[in-house]
């Protein structure tokens, strides 16, 4: 069956809606106190390689759910946040053997993220309220690339990959518009990965290797709207756009029970994601 994709017009409509529902009004700082969050997620995932020369050597596209938990602690301008979120799921690879044959076929993919911040929140005379932020997090990201055929009928093994890395980042918010109840922000982050690596499992072909990767900056850009179902539960709607870059690794020598049976190179990636995240909060 076709993934049924979310396109970036459905998330820029939503947003539209948003501003609607939310009327301008006073910019108050974030209330004093702790907070926890729990939700759930779609993500529509979007992987690309290249070659040397820039040529797509293959992609992964569909939605993959799933869910986040949050807890935060606001102390005066202070705002204190820990995130851990987990999507899952199989999505359609487009691609090609390392010798060029065309395939199609099916990856699994896992992945977690974890990240700390602190956030400065400033407001001006003129009621303009933004805040200023800086965390740092790590990412696992599991790939496994499922056996299938050639079109020939050749068949075309597993490939399993690990991606790790830390990362840290640097943001900020602002309140677009706020009532009693409702509240807008726009939230953009620079994000820098720190030593990325793959570990690469393909045990029909070779040992398992690690490779390093090379650092590129990445983004995020989120637009979330809260509304206030009472004095201590809330519910939040988030459609986000994320991006990052993976440098390509140097080519590694193969080995299969001790002996040399080729190289390895984990090319250039570029990935970018859409997502669609709602979830509910309650203070205590």
């Amino acid at each position: 069956m076709k993934n049924l994709l979310v396109e970036p017009g459905l998330i820029r409509a939503l947003c539209a809606t948003l501003v609607l529902l939310a009327p301008v009004g006073s910019k108050a700082q974030p209330q004093e106190g702790s907070e926890i969050e729990i939700g759930a997620s779609v993500l529509n995932f979007g992987y690309k390689e290249f070659n040397d020369s820039g040529k797509l050597l293959d992609r992964e596209d569909g939605n993959i759910p799933g869910f986040a938990l949050r807890l935060s602690h606001v102390r005066k301008q202070l705002l204190f946040a820990g995130d851990v979120s987990y999507h899952g799921g199989d999505v359609v690879y487009d691609g090609q053997t390392n010798t060029g044959i065309p395939i199609t076929t099916r990856t699994g993919e896992k992945i977690v993220d974890m990240a700390v911040r602190t956030e400065y929140w400033q407001a001006t005379p003129g009621g303009f309220n933004y805040a200023l932020y800086a965390g740092a997090g790590y990412r696992r990201w599991e790939r496994d690339i499922r056996p299938t055929r050639t079109a020939a009928g050749a068949p075309v093994g597993e490939l399993f990959e690990i991606y790790e890395w830390w990362f840290g980042l640097l943001g900020a918010k602002l309140t677009l518009s706020e009532s009693p109840r409702a509240r807008w922000l726009l939230d953009a982050r620079v994000v820098r990965p720190m030593n990325p690596s793959t570990t690469v499992e393909a045990n029909s072909l070779y040992d398992k290797v690690r490779l390093d990767l090379g650092e590129r900056w990445g983004w995020r850009l989120a637009l979330p709207w809260r509304y206030g179902m009472s004095q201590a539960a809330g519910l939040t709607v988030e459609p986000f756009v994320e991006s990052f870059e993976i440098g390509r690794s140097a080519t590694v020598t193969a080995i299969k029970n001790g002996t040399p049976v080729g190289t390895v190179t984990e090319p250039r990636s570029e990935t970018r994601n859409y997502g669609l995240a709602i979830s509910v909060s309650s203070r205590f």
